[in-house]
């Protein structure tokens, strides 16, 4: 990173986040190839015009850099409020670019919602892991929350499920600057996305159970 960090540091400050995103777009297509990482993508449907949900699985760290590489548009992460101290990363989630999300204190979760649903209105879309973590066991699926379900009924937006198949072989599960790490072809498959217009609340569930059953399917 170090080539770019004083760029990502300059227009973090002016707070030009599309500038910022562009930046680690460009990055991740310089830098993984470099470290050997590679990309089959299977996309056999358009993309719901912007804002969206984009509901990716969760088995690595690796997941961030495979989501900037492979999503599209102009988007935010909704992140667990640990990654305000890691080191070198956290110079997105402490300034405003992303969103942060402390799922152990609830005003500080409704704080984030709010923020989630400022930033659908200004036409972003949200990159949400519904696991809200990573299992123990991958690519095993955890429970999902309800969360980016919740996101989208209220602004009655699509979401797009996204299934990353490989990227816990990428780099392990361990800690972070702790794992194993590899290089290989992820193969990333963007299903058909799931509209939520005329849903309400009382069909979070039932919308919940269906994304985690399409992400699900091409791991089993």
């Amino acid at each position: 990173m170090i080539p770019f960090y004083p760029l990502f540091l300059v227009f973090i400050k002016l707070r030009k986040f599309k500038t910022v995103l562009a930046l680690e777009k460009l990055w991740t297509r310089i830098f993984l190839p470099l470290a050997g990482i590679f990309f089959n993508i299977e996309q056999p449907h358009k993309f719901p015009n912007a804002p969206m949900i984009i509901c990716p699985n969760h088995s690595s760290y690796f997941d961030i850099f495979a989501s900037l590489r492979v999503m599209p548009g102009y988007y935010a992460f909704l992140g667990k409020a640990e990654l305000k101290h890691w080191p070198i990363f956290n110079i997105f989630f402490n300034s405003g670019m992303n969103i942060l999300v402390n799922r152990e204190d609830k005003m500080g979760a409704a704080q984030a919602f709010k923020k989630s649903l400022k930033a659908i209105a200004e036409g972003q879309s949200l990159i949400i892991f519904p696991e809200a973590g990573i299992p123990s066991n991958a690519p095993k699926l955890m429970a999902f929350k309800d969360g980016a379900f919740a996101l989208a009924i209220k602004k009655q937006i699509p979401i797009q499920p996204v299934t990353f198949l490989d990227n816990y072989k990428i780099l392990k599960t361990g800690g972070f600057f702790k794992s194993r790490a590899l290089p290989g072809r992820c193969k990333v498959i963007f299903h058909k996305p799931i509209e939520t217009k005329g849903l309400t609340q009382a069909d979070l569930v039932s919308l919940r159970q269906q994304v985690f059953g399409i992400i699900q399917k091409p791991l089993l």
